[in-house]
């Protein structure tokens, strides 16, 4: 990049890069709420199922209880869907940033631009067997099972309780 840029260019610049640096924080900010939320509904719905299988039968009395965990259950299905969503959001906003930066900045000036560098680091992965692999797997699917399965289980349970009268 020509070292004769003006000062409004180089606030540009700094700006750009800047909300590029943030929106990475949010997606990773997200990414990290969602770990944490799935981290405590298992814990949250263990101990819950722990008190209901503690007298070795399920009865009305535990009616509650199951309730709590089929809701526990779909609370964190819903709040992982919503930061999934947050975290391609930011994301692709951060990507286009980085092709704005590219185009204001680099175009024509240097030998590649940061998004032709992301582009050949992600086919360099993208031909490995582990992505080729894993790519049939959507990593958001899996976010999806662990509440997914406790409000299986805390539906089971409830109806164990309407029948255990």
């Amino acid at each position: 990049m020509s070292e004769n840029i003006s000062d409004t260019q180089k606030v540009q610049k700094e700006l750009l890069w800047g909300l590029y640096q943030e929106l990475r924080n949010h997606a990773r900010h997200s990414e990290t709420l969602r770990s944490t939320m799935n981290n405590y509904m298992l814990i949250i719905a263990s101990t819950l199922i722990t008190v209901i299988m503690f007298d070795d039968k399920i009865n009305i009395l535990d009616l509650p209880l199951s309730l709590l965990v089929c809701f526990l259950g779909l609370l964190c299905g819903l709040f992982s869907l919503s930061y999934a969503e947050r975290y391609q959001r930011n994301r692709e906003r951060a990507s286009e940033l980085l092709k704005q930066l590219d185009t204001v900045f680099f175009e024509d000036q240097a030998s590649a631009s940061l998004s032709q560098l992301k582009a050949d680091a992600d086919k360099t992965h993208y031909s490995k067997k582990i992505y080729v692999f894993a790519n049939k797997f959507n990593t958001h699917v899996f976010w999806l099972i662990l509440p997914l399965l406790v409000f299986v289980i805390g539906s089971v349970l409830t109806v164990l309780c309407w029948l255990g009268r």
